[in-house]
């Protein structure tokens, strides 16, 4: 009953709101890839090929059945949830009296506290890998499961770490906790790696054959002007990525008296691995800390199904906390006078493109109006990254010179864009701005037949004279 009022509250929750930017971006990014473009040429994004391609077949499948690829992509990623959920309480085994409970916290975690952050790369990756955190705990435990259960788990493991390679972070402190606590290595030797090296070799052939791009462009540039960019450790330490899942090993650790089960555990020490593999981007997004907080919680819920004088207190704390982080993660915001502004000004399915550093102007909005990007990239994003580093005296002449370079190469991008798309609508950002385009000969250039229309907050629609 408790896992379909969830689903239930989940599905309306995103029927009421919208997939974010970045995967609006990478469905946008799958189609194009789909429709024959060459990823890292004819459209390019920063992240590796991995996080484009968990999003095709969700595309594929949209245009087979002729429903919105969004609608889709949340239905079976709720599929994909529930598959998740099912196999972990079955490799788990928890008391029947209690299963209702805990399948109905591992929905909410699941399905209803990401919010605006469905669907996201880091959503996608916890339901993979919580199947393979549930067949270290049972190797702990020392419960039997099905050979093929611990090869579909590790499989799991191995799509996480493909998505993003430091989320391996997660599983190496259960791992060896499992180690120490068994005086063995096995835990470390189970069917589950070796289907998990599998995919990832597997994964790394199909990057190094069919997408060199990747490594011979996207990387280095990666390396140059995006990876040195840091947010300050203040902001880092203070975010709900590590400030949530601190709390929950405190009030777990109290709740447990000192003694929490191999179930809590095992999630309090996957959360700070997620909480180590955030930190180590250190770009302090929300996506970033989702798995963390989710576990956080997802391990005081598993510490509740014991008695214990403080369960009622317990619950409300951890009430307090999952509604905190959910109305966190619901707050992205959404530009409906900017979409309501773009269906007046422009035809019925507008051309887009955007002189802006945030990544979020031009997404999901492109999507919203039934309209099509038509940059390479989805937003300035070299260039914005490039100023941290241009403002510092410190930086070597040399990567100042490559890094300058780099964002002189997209300002080039983007007029050709313009130039040779000729698109419809022109999103300007007020930083840049105009004082930004008239710098860029090019860029200037290619926005002469264009003019402004009109004003929201502080973007200019331009159209063309």
């Amino acid at each position: 009953m408790w896992v379909g009022v969830v689903v239930v509250l989940a599905l309306a929750q995103q029927a009421l709101s919208s997939l974010n930017c970045d995967v609006s971006w990478l469905i946008t990014t799958a189609e194009r890839v789909i429709d024959g473009a060459v990823l890292y040429r004819d459209v390019e994004e920063v992240n590796p090929p991995a996080s484009i391609l968990i999003y095709m077949p969700f595309v594929a499948l949209a245009r087979v059945i002729a429903l919105p690829p969004e609608a889709v992509t949340v239905v079976l990623v709720t599929v994909m949830a529930a598959v998740s959920i099912i196999t972990s309480g079955r490799l788990l085994d928890p008391p029947p009296e209690t299963q209702p409970q805990l399948a109905g916290a591992a929905a909410f975690v699941l399905l209803v506290l990401p919010a605006d952050l469905f669907a996201q790369r880091e959503h996608i990756a916890l339901i993979a890998a919580l199947p393979m955190l549930a067949v270290l705990v049972a190797r702990v435990a020392g419960r039997a499961f099905r050979r093929r259960d611990a090869w579909m788990a590790g499989l799991g493991g191995g799509i996480m770490v493909a998505i993003k390679p430091h989320l391996l972070l997660a599983l190496l402190p259960v791992a060896g906790w499992a180690i120490l606590r068994q005086r063995s290595a096995r835990p470390a030797l189970g069917v589950e790696w070796v289907a998990l090296a599998l995919l990832c070799v597997g994964y790394a052939f199909v990057v190094w054959t069919v997408f060199p791009l990747y490594l011979d462009h996207m990387l280095p540039l990666l390396r140059r002007v995006y990876l040195p960019n840091r947010d300050s450790w203040p902001h880092l330490l203070m975010g709900y990525m590590v400030l949530i899942p601190a709390v929950a090993v405190a009030l777990t650790v109290w709740i447990a008296r000192g003694r929490a089960t191999i179930p809590a555990t095992a999630a309090l020490l996957a959360s700070v691995g997620f909480v180590a593999a955030g930190l180590v981007q250190g770009k302090g997004y929300l996506n970033h800390g989702y798995p963390a907080v989710a576990l956080g919680l997802l391990a005081i819920a598993l510490e509740l199904i014991r008695p214990s004088p403080v369960r009622r207190f317990g619950t409300a704390c951890l009430a307090v906390l999952a509604l905190t982080a959910t109305y966190g993660y619901a707050q992205v915001a959404k530009p409906y006078a900017l979409r309501d502004a773009v269906v007046r000004l422009g035809p019925p399915r507008p051309k887009m493109i955007g002189v802006s550093f945030d990544f979020g102007l031009g997404h999901p909005l492109t999507r919203w109006v039934a309209g099509r990007w038509v940059g390479r990239r989805g937003s300035l994003w070299v260039t914005g990254s490039s100023r941290q580093q241009l403002a510092d005296p410190a930086l070597a002449p040399t990567q100042r010179a490559a890094v300058a370079q780099a964002a002189a190469e997209e300002a080039a991008m983007l007029a050709a864009d313009i130039t040779r798309n000729a698109p419809d609508i022109v999103l300007v950002d007020a930083e840049p701005g105009m004082a930004w385009i008239i710098a860029h000969p090019a860029v200037h250039r290619a926005m002469l037949p264009y003019r402004p229309a009109t004003r929201v907050g502080e973007i200019t629609l331009w159209v063309r004279r």
